[in-house]
């Protein structure tokens, strides 16, 4: 078994494809159009924004508080910032909106499990009304080996969710 790794935009392309046979994938932000899927873990969202932000202070976020911020748009995934926010530059992966946020170009919100720890020096703030985020094992709908099954079976079961898997 090989490891292929995507960047945030390209994982959902692999497995349409055939570069990949299954791919992790968050949702509501990856298209799983032609993808079946399980998923694996449901969680809040948190806001990263650079240490001397003026929202930095408080001890968690709501849409409201973010609505007049930039925010990134990501490549290849739908908008699902804050609905009145204004959508700032596009980008491929979390570096290049890290890398902006630090300068204070732009704010992100995402999945609180992209969060930490990998990045210390930024703020985390959870947004209280943002809808959850869904880490979803994804494969193709044609896919019926019984390798991919089992996988997704094993995933699930790692996972703690009930489900069967492909079929």
């Amino acid at each position: 078994m090989d490891i292929l790794f995507g960047g945030a935009t390209d994982r959902a392309d692999h497995v349409r494809d055939g570069r990949a046979d299954v791919a992790l994938l968050y949702v509501p932000f990856d298209d799983l159009t032609g993808l079946d899927h399980e998923t694996l873990a449901v969680e809040g969202r948190v806001a990263i924004l650079p240490p001397d932000h003026r929202l930095a202070s408080r001890a968690e976020l709501t849409l409201a508080d973010l609505a007049q911020e930039t925010l990134p748009r990501w490549k290849g995934v739908r908008w699902t910032g804050a609905p009145e926010a204004r959508p700032g530059s596009e980008f491929t992966d979390a570096a290049e909106a890290l890398h902006m946020i630090r300068l204070g170009r732009t704010l992100a919100i995402l999945p609180r499990s992209l969060a930490r720890p990998m990045y210390p020096d930024l703020v985390h703030r959870p947004v209280t009304d943002a809808p959850n985020s869904e880490l979803v094992l994804a494969w193709s709908q044609d896919d019926r080996r019984s390798l991919v099954a089992s996988f997704v079976a094993a995933a699930v079961d790692a996972a703690g969710t009930a489900s069967p898997g492909p079929s």
